[in-house]
Protein backbone atom coordinates (compact mmCIF):
# COMPACT_ATOMS: atom_id res chain seq x y z
CA UNK A 1 0.00 0.00 0.00
CA UNK A 2 1.26 3.24 -1.19
CA UNK A 3 2.02 5.95 1.99
CA UNK A 4 1.95 9.37 -0.78
CA UNK A 5 -1.10 11.19 0.10
CA UNK A 6 -3.96 11.06 -2.89
CA UNK A 7 -3.50 14.22 -3.87
CA UNK A 8 -0.02 13.54 -4.91
CA UNK A 9 0.15 9.88 -6.28
CA UNK A 10 1.32 10.13 -10.03
CA UNK A 11 -1.37 10.27 -12.83
CA UNK A 12 -0.53 6.93 -13.83
CA UNK A 13 -1.09 5.32 -10.41
CA UNK A 14 -4.40 7.13 -10.09
CA UNK A 15 -5.57 5.54 -13.72
CA UNK A 16 -5.00 2.11 -12.34
CA UNK A 17 -6.77 2.70 -9.21
CA UNK A 18 -9.27 3.95 -11.45
CA UNK A 19 -9.09 0.49 -13.34
CA UNK A 20 -9.02 -1.47 -10.56
CA UNK A 21 -12.11 0.31 -8.41
CA UNK A 22 -14.50 0.63 -11.50
CA UNK A 23 -12.82 -1.68 -14.01
CA UNK A 24 -14.40 -2.70 -16.89
CA UNK A 25 -16.51 1.27 -17.27
CA UNK A 26 -13.24 2.40 -16.75
CA UNK A 27 -11.70 0.97 -19.70
CA UNK A 28 -14.85 1.85 -21.22
CA UNK A 29 -14.75 5.53 -20.53
CA UNK A 30 -11.01 5.79 -21.24
CA UNK A 31 -11.96 4.48 -24.67
CA UNK A 32 -14.40 6.78 -25.66
CA UNK A 33 -12.52 9.42 -24.54
CA UNK A 34 -9.30 8.45 -26.42
CA UNK A 35 -11.60 7.74 -29.47
CA UNK A 36 -13.37 11.52 -28.91
CA UNK A 37 -9.88 13.09 -28.91
CA UNK A 38 -8.31 11.04 -31.71
CA UNK A 39 -11.30 12.05 -34.01
CA UNK A 40 -10.73 16.02 -32.78
CA UNK A 41 -7.64 15.53 -33.36
CA UNK A 42 -8.33 13.93 -37.17
CA UNK A 43 -10.62 16.79 -37.89
CA UNK A 44 -8.39 19.42 -37.08
CA UNK A 45 -5.32 18.29 -38.60
CA UNK A 46 -7.21 17.57 -41.97
CA UNK A 47 -9.19 21.14 -41.60
CA UNK A 48 -5.05 22.52 -41.99
CA UNK A 49 -4.80 23.75 -38.12
CA UNK A 50 -1.47 25.20 -37.27
CA UNK A 51 -0.81 21.91 -35.66
CA UNK A 52 2.96 22.99 -36.27
CA UNK A 53 2.18 25.85 -33.41
CA UNK A 54 0.55 23.82 -30.99
CA UNK A 55 2.91 21.42 -30.97
CA UNK A 56 6.04 23.64 -30.79
CA UNK A 57 3.78 25.01 -27.74
CA UNK A 58 3.58 21.96 -26.40
CA UNK A 59 7.34 21.07 -26.82
CA UNK A 60 7.21 18.16 -29.30
CA UNK A 61 8.79 19.93 -31.78
CA UNK A 62 12.96 20.99 -32.25
CA UNK A 63 13.46 23.27 -29.43
CA UNK A 64 13.75 26.26 -31.60
CA UNK A 65 11.66 28.93 -31.64
CA UNK A 66 8.58 28.10 -34.27
CA UNK A 67 8.77 30.11 -37.57
CA UNK A 68 6.53 30.03 -40.22
CA UNK A 69 8.80 31.84 -42.55
CA UNK A 70 11.99 29.51 -41.34
CA UNK A 71 13.28 26.63 -43.45
CA UNK A 72 15.34 24.38 -41.85
CA UNK A 73 17.79 22.03 -44.43
CA UNK A 74 16.39 18.86 -44.33
CA UNK A 75 19.52 16.90 -42.94
CA UNK A 76 18.93 19.75 -39.86
CA UNK A 77 15.53 18.99 -39.26
CA UNK A 78 13.60 16.67 -36.69
CA UNK A 79 11.89 12.98 -37.13
CA UNK A 80 8.43 15.26 -36.17
CA UNK A 81 9.26 18.29 -38.57
CA UNK A 82 10.17 16.28 -41.77
CA UNK A 83 7.05 14.46 -41.00
CA UNK A 84 5.07 18.02 -40.40
CA UNK A 85 6.92 19.63 -43.61
CA UNK A 86 4.78 16.86 -46.03
CA UNK A 87 4.30 13.35 -47.20
CA UNK A 88 2.61 11.82 -44.03
CA UNK A 89 -0.93 11.16 -43.14
CA UNK A 90 -3.48 12.89 -41.40
CA UNK A 91 -4.07 9.85 -39.31
CA UNK A 92 -0.35 10.16 -37.93
CA UNK A 93 -0.56 13.70 -37.29
CA UNK A 94 -3.85 12.97 -35.16
CA UNK A 95 -2.20 10.43 -33.34
CA UNK A 96 0.90 12.52 -32.43
CA UNK A 97 -1.62 15.58 -31.67
CA UNK A 98 -3.70 13.09 -29.14
CA UNK A 99 -0.45 11.73 -27.45
CA UNK A 100 0.54 15.40 -26.62
CA UNK A 101 -2.97 16.23 -25.17
CA UNK A 102 -2.42 12.89 -22.81
CA UNK A 103 -2.48 15.71 -20.05
CA UNK A 104 -5.65 16.82 -20.65
CA UNK A 105 -7.35 13.22 -21.24
CA UNK A 106 -6.21 11.79 -18.09
CA UNK A 107 -8.53 14.42 -15.86
CA UNK A 108 -11.09 13.98 -18.10
CA UNK A 109 -11.14 10.06 -17.65
CA UNK A 110 -10.78 10.29 -14.15
CA UNK A 111 -13.75 12.99 -13.10
CA UNK A 112 -16.29 11.14 -16.09
CA UNK A 113 -15.70 7.59 -14.42
CA UNK A 114 -17.32 8.03 -11.68
CA UNK A 115 -20.44 9.71 -13.06
CA UNK A 116 -20.81 6.94 -15.39
CA UNK A 117 -20.92 4.17 -13.23
CA UNK A 118 -23.53 5.21 -11.26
Amino acid sequence: MSTTPPKFQASGNKIKDLFRKYGKVGIGVHLVVYTSFLAACYVAVDQKVDVRGALSKVGLLSSKVYDAADVTPPENQSWLDKMLSGGSSTFALAFICNKALFPVRTPITLALTPTVAR
